[in-house]
């Protein structure tokens, strides 16, 4: 609908005032634009405007000043535009005769609301009442109407309930925010664990590369010395004791297959670490029916994950191999949690080991000729902190253990 009134805008603020004008003309009131109180004065003695829409802070006369000065000439309606920080704003607003107040940061659809009901009311009698307030010090007689005072108090009221709103949105909006910066720590602290893991995992493998040398060094130097010592004694003793030397050359055969055998074991033990851990499901690691030339019952929860060195995938398998080699006939496999940790536990019925020997079977030197051995189970293991030992009773068979720390293991529903 169109408007007929014409409205004074005084502001000093150039983005301001022409803020204001746009949201007014686009409702059909007719603007001009004062930029101080002297020169809105000087435009009121020009032409008197319907209601003038004054800013309070402005270089020279202010806005207060602004609004006594014009209701001591005439009795032309002025809104006040403040930012309502102080209850003293609002009464010394009144009490220098403003109708209303206008509220920083602008809406349009409040200052449109204001204007449309001022003018609807403008021409209803009003009877005005003296009013003394004392606030902050500072004493201020109000002349306005009861109308007035009320339609004031209405419209703080309104920005109150406003402010109220846009404080409840905010908090909405910083709790999903919080919401949000809490998920992305969880997947931040996360990744860090994983990044920890796979430290951890290329430091035992690094360790184990130079276990690995350590080995090739010393197991290759002392059986290649054996060699050349048979070799060399051979050939000082073949003229004279051809049978003699030929023991030695074939004492020297030997040793030349144990080398062999060192050479292919420290080429299976640098597969360890070779590639990076990753989630396997604990079920798949039991070999499946059939397979091994013994009994096997397992009850692995199907939803459990162990986070594995990829060459470890055949420990279950050289526990087993090393129950057939102690003449078993059946290994149970299960699983408990114990103290924040996985345990994959390993039964069978053969020879019990003793005490003293439970060690040895996880000493690299028992290794070469066995394949994948228990030595090459643990150290595998080992990369992600699993660790393997035998717990059982000598009397009563083997029971090997495979403890999986908090980290390592987990269950996913498929």
């Amino acid at each position: 609908m169109q408007q007929t009134e014409h409205i004074l805008i005084v502001e000093d603020s150039t983005t301001q005032a022409e803020y204001l004008r746009r949201i007014l003309e686009s409702e059909g009131y007719r603007v001009t634009i004062a930029v101080d109180g002297e020169s809105a004065l000087e435009r009121i003695a020009e032409e008197t405007p319907d209601l003038v829409l004054s800013d309070i802070v402005m270089p020279g006369m202010g806005g207060y000043e602004l609004c006594e000065k014009i209701k001591e000439s005439g009795n032309i309606p002025v809104f006040l535009v403040t930012q309502l920080f102080d209850p003293e704003d609002v009464v010394h607003g009144v009490a220098s005769g403003a109708d209303n107040f206008i509220i920083k940061p602008f809406d349009s659809a409040f200052i449109l609301d204001r204007l449309r009901e001022f003018f609807e009311k403008r021409n209803k009698g009003r009877q005005a009442d003296d009013l003394t307030i004392r606030i902050a010090g500072h004493s201020y007689t109000i002349h306005a109407d009861r109308e007035t005072i009320l339609n004031i108090l209405l419209s703080t009221y309104a920005l109150a309930v406003q402010k109220n709103t846009d404080l409840s949105e905010a908090r909405d909006e910083l709790f999903n925010v919080n919401e949000q910066l809490h998920e992305k720590n969880d997947a931040l602290k996360t990744e860090i664990m994983e990044r920890e893991r796979v430290e951890r995992a290329l430091s035992e493998a690094h360790r184990k590369l130079s276990l690995v040398t350590s080995i090739t060094r010393h197991g290759l130097l002392n059986q290649l010395g054996a060699i050349h010592e048979s070799l060399e004694y051979a050939a000082r003793v073949l003229e004279e004791n051809p049978a003699v030397a030929k023991e030695s050359i074939l004492s020297g055969i030997t040793g030349l297959g144990r080398a062999i055998q060192t050479t292919r074991f420290t080429q299976e033990y640098q597969k360890i670490g070779e590639n990076p851990p990753a989630w396997q499901r604990a079920e798949s690691l039991v070999p499946p029916k059939g397979e091994c030339a013994i009994e096997i019952t397992a009850a692995i929860p199907p939803d459990l994950s162990v986070y594995i060195d990829p060459f470890a995938t055949e420990a279950i398998r050289a526990v087993i191999t090393d129950a057939i080699r102690r003449r078993a006939e059946r290994v149970s496999i299960t699983c408990e949690e114990r103290n924040a940790a996985c345990i994959i536990i390993l039964e069978d019925d053969g020879i019990g080991i003793p005490a003293p020997a439970k060690e040895a079977l996880f000493s690299h030197e028992q290794s070469p000729g066995r394949g994948f051995s228990l030595f090459l189970a643990r150290e595998a293991l080992a990369i992600t902190g699993i660790e393997l030992k035998e717990t059982g009773d000598p009397r009563q068979g083997g029971r090997f253990e495979i403890h999986c720390p908090a980290g390592v293991f987990q269950t996913i529903s498929r």
